[in-house]
């Protein structure tokens, strides 16, 4: 997918929205919204906001730009040739791969970075919660059981995140602020803002046992189809706690869910699973000390198709100038 450099039609694009019918208001994408993220930057020659179950074909066959939260990929190899960029309102597209519907001439964005601010909060909640024990005390509540299990204060507690991105990099500034000592994993190990230690991921194994807290907020890829295995939560120290904000494919739940039959781990807060909503017979639910969160650790209400809007707005003024876009999905990676 080469950028689409010095374009006209940059300027005055045609652009159609896809939406979701009965889909979650936040997601919602208005014309409104479209036409006010793009006031200063160009002036759409047309604009078609439709659900994805009365599409208007035509308008769709003529698009510069597609605006979707969910890419029907079978229809956008089949119909839309004339795209130039692709705007998908949600980071996560490992759904999406491989990648061969999507034309050499048609650039893929996502919505990285939009969550940092709710995520960060979401993390160092998170993590007190499981340094203060509280998916136990939820367990043992439903168990009617008073059990007193006092914990000193969290300061220099440690935690690795394995992803460093836009959610996991936001968390470890949050997290470094509150005074935890942050171990970073990206492929890569170059250094972050509130990353103590940087590995790579070749080196995970090797720092677990030395681990409170494991975050999981890397993307979903080949390499980290279930990089989180019995292992490695094995070699994490006994009473650490696992969060995964990432996806679900990231972990096999099954060891997960031994380690914390167990007793190893001490407790565990995801919100991100295989198949969602979960499942009514997911041996997850009845988990000891695992709480369950339905995937709205990253996700705020407010303005989050602004902050996504905002990202086409600024990539237009990109494509125009010839720069490199922001947040274009790089399909060998799949991220």
């Amino acid at each position: 997918m080469a950028d689409t450099t010095s374009a006209e039609w940059s300027a005055a694009p045609k652009i159609y929205v896809e939406n979701v019918r009965n889909g979650d208001a936040a997601y919602h994408i208005s014309e409104e919204a479209v036409l006010k993220s793009l006031i200063s930057v160009s002036s759409p020659a047309a604009l078609t906001c439709r659900f994805s179950d009365e599409r208007d074909i035509e308008a769709f066959k003529a698009a510069d730009i597609l605006i979707a939260s969910r890419l029907d990929t079978a229809f956008i190899a089949s119909e839309g040739r004339t795209l130039k960029l692709i705007q998908c309102t949600s980071a996560g597209v490992e759904k999406y791969a491989p990648f061969t519907w999507l034309a050499q001439s048609t650039m893929l964005t996502n919505a990285s970075g939009v969550h940092t601010k709710k995520v960060s909060e979401f993390g160092l909640m998170a993590t007190l919660m499981l340094h203060n024990r509280v998916p136990a005390i939820a367990t043992r509540q439903r168990n009617h059981e008073w059990s007193r299990q006092l914990r000193g204060t969290a300061a220099g507690l440690r935690v690795m995140i394995y992803g460093v991105g836009a959610l996991g990099g936001a968390i470890a500034r949050s997290l470094h602020r509150a005074g935890f000592f942050v171990t970073g994993v990206r492929r890569a190990g170059k250094s972050i803002e509130g990353g103590k230690l940087m590995i790579t991921p070749d080196r995970v194994l090797q720092e677990l046992p030395n681990v409170d807290v494991l975050i999981l907020a890397c993307p979903l890829t080949p390499e980290t189809q279930r990089v989180i295995g019995l292992r490695e939560l094995s070699a994490l120290p006994r009473g650490a706690g696992v969060v995964n904000v990432g996806r679900g494919g990231i972990m096999d739940h099954s060891a997960h869910v031994s380690c914390l039959a167990s007793g190893h781990l001490s407790g565990a807060i995801l919100d991100v699973f295989d198949e969602e909503p979960l499942p009514d017979d997911s041996p997850l639910w009845d988990a000891p000390n695992l709480m369950v969160f339905p995937h709205v650790s990253a996700d705020a209400p407010d303005d989050y198709i602004e902050r996504c809007l905002a990202i086409l707005a600024e990539n237009l003024k990109r494509a125009r100038a010839g720069e490199s876009l922001r947040n274009k999905v790089d399909p060998t990676l799949g991220y």
